[in-house]
This record gives structure tokens, sequence and C-alpha cells, in this order.
């Protein structure tokens, strides 16, 4: 009779061991979509700002004279050389900026996910909450941020 209620304790250390891998899966994750999301924002900025800069300068200066070398092979390759640029550095703004919108939504998914299991793990450290409680929100956390626990 013993023996059937050991076997019915659930392995509390194992579920420790389980939530704390998944925070720290969660936050690795969440790390590198925060570390790409940044690089993403300063794509958002430098590359507008540099595509008005050049297209003002040209504007300014004479493509030709800006780029002289480039004028200097074709007849106005100095301007065809700055427009390229200006669409270049336009293009990438357009597209880092749908990323980062993208980026943004996971991080903040990202940061939820965290959250919530480290108010797990406080709840498990301070034992505020049964085991059962702690068991159905860990299923809940799993159930959904999936992408960011396994």
């Amino acid at each position: 009779m013993t023996d059937d209620k050991v076997l019915k304790i659930p392995d509390h250390a194992g579920f420790v061991t389980s939530v704390k891998a998944s925070l720290n899966t969660a936050k690795n994750k969440t790390a590198g979509i925060r570390k790409t999301d940044s690089q993403l924002f300063v794509a958002n900025v430098v590359s507008p700002a540099v595509a008005t800069l050049l297209a003002t300068v040209a504007a300014t200066l004479g493509g030709n004279a800006m780029f002289a070398q480039a004028a200097i092979r074709s007849e106005d390759g100095g301007w065809r050389f700055a427009c390229i640029l200006v669409a270049i550095f336009s293009f990438i703004a357009t597209v880092s900026g749908m990323f980062k919108k993208q980026f943004e939504d996971r991080l903040t998914q990202g940061n939820q996910c965290v959250g919530r299991l480290l108010t797990l793990d406080l709840s498990i450290t301070t034992g505020s909450s049964s085991w059962e409680e702690v068991a159905k929100e860990y299923g809940e956390i799993v159930k959904s941020f999936p992408e960011f626990v396994e």
C-alpha cells in the first residue's frame, strides 16, 4: 500500500526542471528576436534617411557632379547611380518596415511568455500556489506559446 502512494506522488523535481528549461528557452528565443528587432529598427530609420540625404545632395550638387566617375562612363551616369542608390535604400526601408512589424508582434508574445513563466517559477519557489494550479498554468503557457517553450 505504501508503494502505491509513492508511485502516485508527482515528480515535482522533474516538473520544476521542465519549467526552468522552458523559461531559459523562452528567454533565449526572445533575446534573439529582440536583437533582430533592434537591427530592423536601425535599418528602418537609417535607410530612408540615407535615401533622402542622397536625393537631396544629388538634387543640390547634381548627380553627375556627385558621382563623377559614373558620369564619365556614360551620359547621365551619375544621375542614374544616384537614383539607383536612392531606390535601393528606399526598398530596404520598405522591406525592413514590414519585417519590423512581424518581429514586434513576436517580441511581444515572447515577453508575455517569459513573464508568465517567471511568475510561474516564482509561484513554485514561494509555494504560493498548489501543484495542481501550477501544472494547469504551465499547460496553458505551453499551449499558448508553443514556439517559445519547445
